[in-house]
Formats: structure tokens, sequence, C-alpha cells
């Protein structure tokens, strides 16, 4: 597996807990080159490269896609690139260059209709995206997975250019054919859910007060080299003798 760079894509003001697990998880499982910010950078935090950038846009969409589109032409970066989120934890050793995709987008169009008949401006976008698709001959996957996606740079800023990027990773994997495999999708939104699966992501709430929260902190315990504030939070600090293993 060749090591490519890892951004996260961090709003300016970004203060949230979750990105601490997410990158021990990358630390402990995953091979990459440098870690990238991009956005904002907690003040607990920091990474390789830091990309300051003020993001601008009506939506959490828009303003998250400037920061993004600042990082990919930045050539300090790999050409290849992995995009993270910080609720995405990676559970296992990970060694692939390779994406997934979670069924088609017609499947996806028809359940998100089922939930919702009246519609919604998500659901005119898919729409719209699979008519893209098809103009361009094209297979339409849906690629809109809570798990990290490897993407070229040069690519990536291409695909901004067309209209529908809003859909950006199902545009991305069906326009330029990427190598794919099926996964499910490993989003966990109550409670009681813990996954055994590869990766794990959480909403705001099961990572804050579900089981698989109280979990993912217990499972990445040991603090990565890139916290300002390393705190070794379940394991004992001292050895048989009681001497303390930490400074």
């Amino acid at each position: 597996m060749t090591k490519h760079d890892i951004i996260y894509v961090l709003k300016n003001n970004y203060t949230d807990e979750e990105l601490r697990y997410s990158v021990r998880s990358v630390v402990q499982n995953f091979q990459y080159r440098k870690l990238v910010f991009v956005g904002g950078c907690p003040e607990y935090m920091t990474a390789d490269i830091v990309i300051p950038h003020d993001q601008a846009g009506a939506s959490k969409w828009k303003r998250s896609m400037s920061s993004l589109k600042k990082a990919l032409s930045d050539n300090r970066l790999t050409e290849d690139v992995w995009l993270f989120n910080d609720d995405f934890f990676v559970m296992d050793r990970h060694s692939d260059d390779i994406n997934y995709f979670n069924g088609t987008l017609e499947k996806r169009i028809i359940d998100l209709k089922k939930a919702n008949p009246r519609g919604s401006t998500y659901i005119s976008a898919l729409d719209n995206l699979r008519g893209n698709l098809m103009f361009y001959g094209k297979d339409t996957l849906s690629f809109a997975l809570h798990i990290p996606f490897l993407i070229n740079r040069a690519k990536a800023l291409a695909i901004f250019e067309k209209p529908g990027s809003d859909m950006f990773r199902s545009y991305y994997g069906n326009f330029y054919e990427i190598e794919c495999r099926f996964m499910k999708d490993v989003k966990v939104y109550d409670q009681e859910t813990i996954p055994d699966t590869p990766f794990i992501s959480t909403s705001d709430e099961a990572f804050k007060t579900g089981k698989v929260g109280t979990f993912l902190r217990k499972y990445f315990s040991e603090p990565s080299k890139y916290e300002k504030d390393r705190k070794f939070e379940t394991r004992e600090l001292y050895d048989e003798e009681g001497e303390e293993r930490y400074e």
C-alpha cells in the first residue's frame, strides 16, 4: 500500500472531541504519510500540515468544500489523498488502496422516497446526479458511505467544476470508474449498537452518550503524538515497582 496523506476538513471554530479519537484510530491502524488539517484546528491538537482557511459559502457543505479545494490545490500533499471526517474510526489494520460503494443510486433514491414521499432537495440532487452519469454513459453506484475515501487531487478539482458536484463522492467514483468493493454503511445513530466492522462512524449523540462512544473512548485510550494535552485515560501510569512510567 502506498502511503498517502490524510485530509480532515474542519470547521473554523472546531472544538469537538471526536477528532481526538479518530486520529488515534488512524495512528494505530492506518498507513499514511502526513496528517493534514484544513479549515480549523482545535487548540488541543496539531497535525503534520495545518492549512488555515476562512471558509466561505451559504451552506455547511459549501463551506467545507471551499476548504477541501484549498487543500487539494496545495502541492505539498501527495497526488492521491484520503478524505476523513472527524467521526470516522479505523477499527482494524488497514492497508488497501480501494474504495467502497453501498448499492446503486436508484436503490438509494427509492429508499429515500419511501421514507420521505414529499421529496427533498437531497433526493432531487441524487436524481440529477443519476441523470448526469447516465448522460456520460457511466455506472450509477452510490459511494455515500461514512468511511475514508481515496481521491486524486487533480481529478477531484475537475469534478468540482461540474454541475452537481455537491454529490461529490458518487460523482467522482462513477465518473472515474474507480476500483471499488461493496460494503454496508457503518454509521451508528442509536444508543445501543456497537458494530463489529472495519470502520465505525458515529452521530454526535451516539458518540457522546451511546454505547459505541463509550466503547471507542476505551478502545482508543492511548493518546496520539498529535495531542497537545496528552492524557493517559485508562491505563495505569505506574510499573510494578511503583515508579512513574510517564512524566
